[in-house]
């Protein structure tokens, strides 16, 4: 039976407990496999546990509904908040996956293993309720974004990254000759000039360029410091 029970049985227990080792262990395969911060375990721990604190509050939630049958003089004062504990679930669950986050330089790594920790958990808490079609759907929807769209992201978004370059010139060059020029091999590098702004009291431009994520920006910088009047570059 989908959803809420008079009655958890040993087999709903057992499995809605299978069903959240399951889908956590193929979210955590797929994390483990990309060799990210959390994995396999990780993941079906996560929505394990998180599963068996939604079992715990259905739980109580039928000890309460048969104990306001049993004495209908107490019903009226009875209450419960079936959504309290998930609710705490899900606000520890961003805990751990901040953990999961690494800082580096001018990168960051790990949002979206925290954010499939996040998810798996919001799953556990589906399972542990009884809304298997829900919880199901969910996680293949999780296994979609993760496998399918990593593959749009590479090639969207993922190719082309933005660098700003910073081309300092020597004094009385002639500037329309060398814009020119470093135009020429922006071009035969594929590199897409964003916007450049000038600075001639201190000789430099710099340029904001889109550049193709396999390319080699040193050969860039090189060609360009090969021009006569060009005097340093610098990458940012």
């Amino acid at each position: 039976m989908i959803g809420f029970v008079s009655e958890l049985s040993f087999q709903s227990i057992g499995f809605r407990i299978l069903l959240s080792i399951l889908i956590g262990g193929m979210i955590g395969f797929e994390r483990g496999t990309n060799n990210r911060p959390a994995g396999f375990r990780t993941h079906i721990l996560v929505c394990l546990g998180a599963t068996i604190v939604s079992l715990i509050q259905d739980h109580l939630r039928i000890n309460i509904v048969n104990y306001a049958m049993k004495n209908p003089e107490v019903a009226s004062v009875i209450k419960s908040d079936l959504g309290r504990i998930g609710a705490q679930v899900v606000s520890g669950i961003g805990f751990l996956g901040a953990g999961t986050i690494i800082r580096e330089k001018r990168t960051i790594a790990g949002l979206t293993t925290a954010a499939s920790i996040w998810v798996t958990g919001c799953i556990g808490l589906g399972i542990g309720w009884g809304f298997y079609t829900l919880s199901i759907l969910g996680g293949i929807s999780v296994l979609i974004v993760l496998i399918t769209f990593k593959r749009v992201e590479t090639v969207l978004i993922d190719r082309k990254i933005t660098k700003t370059l910073t081309v300092f010139y020597r004094e009385n060059f002639y500037l329309s000759n060398d814009l020119s020029k470093t135009y020429e091999i922006f071009k035969a590098h594929h590199m897409k000039v964003k916007k450049l702004k000038k600075f001639p009291d201190e000789n430099k431009i710099v340029y904001t360029v889109i550049v193709p994520k396999a390319l080699n920006i040193i050969e860039v910088t090189a060609e360009l410091t090969a021009l006569k009047n060009i005097n340093e570059i610098k990458e940012s």
